[in-house]
């Protein structure tokens, strides 16, 4: 597995999916296991994107992960979208991992409550008490982090907010099949800032689609801007990036 450093953000090439999956894994485990040495229970934040597959087949198949020790929180959702529809990102969560290592707690964003300022508020307020120590995301093909598309705001100490999807990123998550149409696929959502994201202690970020090669070559390689969100991780030196051949055949060699 090839290591580069750009500027303080350590990058993992792995020559496969499985071992991109499987290096990711066994930090976040590492990173559980140092935590829970230190207190009873802990929180982490996860994503769900195509680049987590690899990861959270890794993550079913460890066992010295202590899930019962470990809430839960979600990086994003779709407004107006329930948690018990298959679309939604808590669904889906629960069907590629947490019904099957059995966290100790889930708290998914609800994207369907009204008025959507209580959910903003209730969400904080898990935020701030549970402390998250880790947090995993995945990187769009606009570059974003969870859903904060260009312009990103990278000075609000805002925990989460009412975002607007661009067309790149509906795009997406169309073409991944989450719906079936993009007249389906909502224009706002709910996602954690930027802040949020990137404060924990430990954050995992994973990449391995060829179609994000010249984002992540914008991310990093190019200056660090609002325009491309996923480039702050230069100056995040406890982020770790991890990416297959096919997302960094862009890059330029080292």
């Amino acid at each position: 597995m090839e290591r580069r450093v750009y500027d303080q953000l350590e990058v993992l090439i792995a020559p496969t999916d499985k071992e991109l999956g499987e290096k990711a894994a066994e930090d976040l485990a590492t990173v559980v296991k140092a935590e829970l040495a230190k207190k009873d229970e802990i929180c982490i934040i996860m994503a769900l994107g195509a680049a987590q597959d690899a990861f959270y087949a890794a993550l079913r198949a460890r066992t010295d992960i202590e899930w019962s020790k470990i809430t839960v929180l979600h990086v994003d959702t779709y407004m107006g979208v329930a948690n018990d529809r298959v679309e939604s990102g808590a669904s889906r969560m629960r069907r590629h991992l947490l019904d099957h290592v059995k966290p100790k707690a889930f708290f998914p964003m609800q994207g369907d409550f009204e008025p959507v300022e209580e959910e903003l508020a209730r969400y904080t307020r898990l935020y701030n008490e549970l402390q998250p120590v880790l947090c995993v995301v995945g990187i769009g093909n606009s570059g974003h982090l969870a859903f904060n598309d260009p312009p990103a705001d990278f000075d609000t100490r805002d925990v989460i907010r009412v975002v607007f999807l661009d067309e790149v990123t509906r795009d997406q998550v169309k073409r991944a099949g989450i719906f079936k149409d993009l007249e389906d696929v909502p224009h706002y959502g709910l996602s954690l800032t930027m802040h949020a994201l990137l404060k924990p202690g430990r954050v995992l970020a994973l990449v391995h689609d060829l179609d994000k090669a010249g984002t992540i070559k914008k991310v990093l390689e190019g200056p660090v801007s609002f325009m491309c969100p996923a480039s702050l991780l230069q100056k995040t030196p406890q982020a770790t990036l991890y990416l297959n051949k096919d997302a960094a055949s862009q890059l330029a060699p080292r």
